[in-house]
C-alpha cells in the first residue's frame, strides 16, 4: 500500500470510529464494565480525600486510545473523577510510523472542538497551565518501538509530534528487545541500546512495561534518565507475565523511576478489579521501595472494548487485526492466570475510594499525592524536553 493510500485508510478508520461511537455507546450503555459484570457503586470521597484530590496532580499514564477505541465520554469521566493529566496510546493497530503520526494529528484536531475542557500538553509548563485553567490535559505514548523500525531519526519526529514515553517491546521480540512473553528472555539488542540512548537525547521516557525481564534490567541500567513501567503490576501479588518482579521494581526505583499500577482485572488477579485488590499492588511496591516510586497507569479500556461482539464488529469494519498473535504473546506459564477478556478494570470513579483506602491504611497525604501524580510528574520534569 502506498503512503497516501495508507494515510487515507487511517483517516477512514478514525472517521469510522467516530461514526461507530453511537453503536459502541449503545452496546455499553449504563455499564461500568462488561455485560457479565454488574456495575458497582464506589465510596464517595471523604472531606480529607476530597481535599487531597483537589490539591493534587492526578495522572494516569496509560489509556489505550487507538482510532477504534476513542470515546470522549471516557475522558469526561476522568475529568469528573479528578484526573488532571492522561497519557493516551494513540497509534494505529498494529503500530506503524505513518499511522501513529496520523492518529496523533487527527486526535489533536478532534480535541480542538473540545477546548473548553480538554487540551494537549507536551511539556510540564503546558500541563501545569492546563490544570490551572481547569482542563483535562492529555499527552501521547506508544506501546511499541515497531513504529521506528530501524530508523533512529523517527524517535525525534515522534517526540516532536507529542510521544513522551515509548515501550521497548510489546509482549514479543522486536528489533529492540524481548517482550515479557518470550521464554528466551534475551536482553537488549545492539540496536536497542542505541534506541535507549536516543530516547534519552530527544527527551522521551524509557518505558519498560510489556518488555522482557532481562531487557528491562539492561535498559534501566543504561538509561541516564528515570525509567518507568507505565502500566504494570507486582508479580509477587499476582503471578502473571504482565506483572514485574521485585528485582525489576528495585532497579527502577534505584534510578529514580516510577511504576504505574494497571487495573485490568485479569492482570491484577481479580476479575472485578476491586479497589482493595488494586491497592494490594500499590502497597507491595510501597513496602518494597517507598511511595515515591508508585503511580497510576490504569490501562483502562472502555466497556465497548470488553464487549467481544462489539469489539469484533469494530475490527471487521476497520479492517484491523489485533497484535500480536495471542498464541505467542499471551502465554500462561504459571497456569494461574485469569481468563483474558473477562471481568472489568479499575474505573476512573474508583479514584476517591482508592484515596480513602490509602488514608485508612495510614498513608500520609504527601505520599498519596505522589502516587496520584507528582511522582510521574517528577520523572517527566527530569527527562522530557
Amino acid at each position: 500500500m502506498k503512503r497516501r493510500e495508507f494515510l487515507l485508510s487511517t483517516l477512514a478508520v478514525g472517521a469510522m470510529s467516530a461514526a461507530l461511537g453511537k453503536e459502541g455507546a449503545q452496546d455499553a450503555k449504563g455499564a461500568a464494565g462488561p455485560p457479565n459484570v454488574a456495575p458497582r457503586k464506589y465510596a464517595a470521597a471523604t472531606p480529607e480525600a476530597a481535599a487531597i484530590l483537589k490539591s493534587s496532580d492526578v495522572w494516569d499514564m496509560t489509556i489505550p486510545w487507538t482510532p477504534i477505541q476513542r470515546d470522549l465520554e471516557t475522558l469526561r469521566r476522568y475529568k469528573r473523577s479528578g484526573y488532571t493529566y492522561v497519557s493516551l496510546t494513540t497509534q494505529d493497530w498494529g503500530p506503524t510510523y505513518e499511522g501513529t503520526l496520523e492518529s496523533i494529528r487527527s486526535f489533536k484536531e478532534i480535541a480542538k472542538g473540545q477546548s473548553d475542557w480538554l487540551v494537549y500538553g507536551g511539556s510540564i509548563a503546558e500541563i501545569e497551565k492546563g490544570r490551572r485553567d481547569g482542563k483535562l490535559v492529555f499527552g501521547f505514548n506508544s506501546q511499541e518501538t515497531l513504529p521506528i523500525g530501524m530508523d533512529l531519526s523517527r524517535l525525534e519526529t515522534l517526540h516532536k509530534a507529542g510521544v513522551r514515553h515509548m515501550l521497548l517491546a510489546y509482549q514479543v521480540r522486536n528489533f529492540v528487545a524481548d517482550g515479557c512473553a518470550e521464554a528466551g528472555n534475551a536482553g537488549l539488542s545492539n540496536y536497542g541500546k542505541l534506541v535507549v540512548k536516543e530516547m534519552n537525547r530527544v527527551g522521551m521516557v524509557v518505558d519498560c512495561s510489556h518488555t522482557g525481564r532481562r531487557s528491562t534490567l539492561e535498559a534501566i541500567e543504561l538509561t541516564e534518565h528515570p525509567p518507568i513501567f507505565s502500566h504494570s503490576g507486582a508479580y509477587a501479588v499476582t503471578a502473571h507475565i504482565r506483572n514485574i518482579h521485585d528485582d525489576q521494581i528495585k532497579a527502577c526505583a534505584a534510578k529514580g523511576g516510577v511504576i504505574g499500577i494497571f487495573g485490568l482485572g485479569y492482570f491484577i488477579g481479580d476479575l472485578q478489579a476491586r479497589t482493595e485488590t488494586y491497592f494490594r499492588h500499590i502497597d507491595h511496591i510501597v513496602q518494597l521501595v517507598g511511595p515515591q516510586h508508585v503511580g497510576i497507569g490504569s490501562d483502562y479500556l472502555a466497556p465497548v472494548f470488553f464487549d467481544k461482539e462489539a469489539s469484533k464488529r469494530l475490527f471487521e469494519k476497520s479492517g484491523s487485526k489485533p497484535w500480536p498473535d495471542g498464541r505467542i504473546a499471551w502465554l500462561d506459564p504459571t497456569g494461574t492466570q485469569l481468563p483474558m477478556g473477562e471481568g472489568t478494570g479499575f474505573q476512573p470513579e474508583q479514584l476517591a475510594e482508592l484515596v480513602g483506602m490509602m488514608l485508612a491504611k495510614g498513608y500520609k497525604a504527601d505520599a498519596i499525592k505522589g502516587i496520584l501524580g507528582s511522582n510521574f510528574k517528577r520523572v517527566y520534569a527530569a527527562a522530557v524536553v
